[in-house]
């Protein structure tokens, strides 16, 4: 117990190391509507593969897709973030090629349906879109509703993307907005 207290005297490290960083659940939504096919999906794919990437093994994920429908990989909830896993979820993505609409709400709903390894394992909602969507006051409502269950981080694709959208949830769901215009950049924004 002393040595418990000695490690937590003094204040917190700027930047926590991974080792000091609790286990996390992480949803992946990814858009991939028609509006995705080609650059902006291959930026994403390019993303979302050092995203799941730097998962650590006590992580937990699940991958959910949105364009006309959604699509969650393992809708009994987050798996661990294994090798194996990581692999799975990275080829079901690379497997994309876009199409149909885009119906954001949809694969929010889908997202945040998805059951919770534990309430006290912290969550987050990884949002990668272009943004061509006309539903952005019901989504920031939807995330700011929801704080309990996630934060989000939103990622948009591109090169036009809907800042106001990627910047709007981003800030609903207490969480980072990145804007990535060239594949060549998304590890650096990853």
């Amino acid at each position: 117990r002393a040595e418990a207290r000695a490690r937590c005297r003094g204040p917190p490290p700027r930047r926590p190391t991974p080792q000091q960083s609790p286990s996390r659940a992480y949803i992946f939504l990814l858009a991939v509507s028609g509006s995705m096919h080609g650059f902006p999906l291959d930026t994403a794919k390019a993303l979302m593969s050092t995203l799941l990437g730097q998962l650590r093994p006590t992580d937990h994920f699940d991958v959910a897709l949105f364009s006309g429908a959604n699509y969650v990989w393992n809708p009994s909830g987050s798996v661990p973030a294994m090798p194996a896993n990581v692999r799975t979820a990275i080829d079901l993505i690379e497997k994309q090629h876009g199409g149909g609409g885009t119906e954001l709400m949809g694969g929010l709903r889908a997202s945040y349906g998805i059951p919770r390894i534990s309430r006290v394992v912290s969550r987050s909602v990884v949002v990668v879109t272009g943004g061509y969507v006309g539903v952005e006051a019901e989504a920031f409502r939807f995330v700011r509703e929801r704080l309990d269950e996630a934060n989000l981080f939103a990622f948009g694709i591109g090169s036009s993307v809907n800042r106001a959208l990627i910047e709007g949830l981003a800030r609903a769901g207490r969480g980072e907005p990145f804007v990535v215009l060239k594949p060549e950049k998304a590890a650096a924004q990853a």
